[in-house]
């Protein structure tokens, strides 16, 4: 995190020296992450649909006019994205000997640096509509098991799982923005993703193995708090 401040910091004082009719902000705030797709219900290896969970998002958008009505903007944000599985699984009490059923949670936290590339509609004096596209770079992708998915599969607390997770994602930015003030705005963007992101190693015909990728995306709606740097 502290390396994050040290790039948007160094950001945002290369651009304001590159052109002073761009405008700054910070903006920051709550999402509400999911998986989505035809897989996303198998991916999580509990014959359960993923479960909405809360992430967030931190970073540094640039904007400037180009028409009566229009602005141009994008940016640089770290986000974190992901869902959360419960299921249950049958376990073998050692001291009991009994077989038991039980509840098991796994939640999938992935980290990505986000690209918004936008273009903001003037609606009227406080609202904006905002449509654009959103490149990321995955940084990390980690499984935090809870006690009992430990306790019955013999997992770790956390779990590295970079490998089964694609290094990009793509998708689509939608929402309004509602200006409180000159310096203060709140965003609602609907972020769906349009790539598959979870991959594994299966066997081929040939008795090779091969990677492949499953239906399962990224759907995010981020609630962001803006603040103007500059005027």
């Amino acid at each position: 995190m502290k390396k994050l401040f040290v790039l948007l910091g160094l950001t945002l004082s290369v651009l304001t020296t590159v052109n002073a009719q761009w405008n700054f902000s910070l903006v920051a705030g709550p999402s509400l992450a999911n998986f989505s797709g035809a897989d996303k219900k198998d991916w999580g290896g509990t014959d359960t649909d993923p479960k909405m969970v809360v992430r967030f998002q931190l970073g540094l958008i640039g904007e400037r006019i180009v028409a009566e009505k229009w602005f141009v903007g994008g940016g640089l944000q770290f986000s974190t994205k992901g869902a959360l599985y419960e299921g249950t699984t049958d376990y073998y009490d050692i001291n009991t000997s009994l077989l038991q059923t039980i509840s098991v949670k796994y939640n999938k936290v992935l980290s990505y640096i986000d690209v918004p590339i936008y273009a903001k509609y003037v609606a009227s004096q406080k609202l904006f509509l905002i449509i654009g596209i959103q490149p990321s770079i995955l940084v990390s992708a980690k499984i935090k098991n809870d006690e009992n998915a430990q306790k019955a599969f013999s997992l770790p607390e956390k779990e590295d799982a970079k490998d089964y997770y694609g290094i990009f994602d793509f998708g689509l930015l939608l929402g309004p923005q509602y200006e409180i003030n000159e310096k203060m705005s709140l965003r609602l963007l609907y972020k769906p993703g349009l790539l598959k992101i979870a991959k594994d190693e299966v066997y081929s015909s040939g008795g090779n193995t091969e990677e492949e990728y499953y239906k399962v995306m990224n759907s995010v709606l981020d609630f962001s708090f803006i603040y103007r740097l500059n005027q």
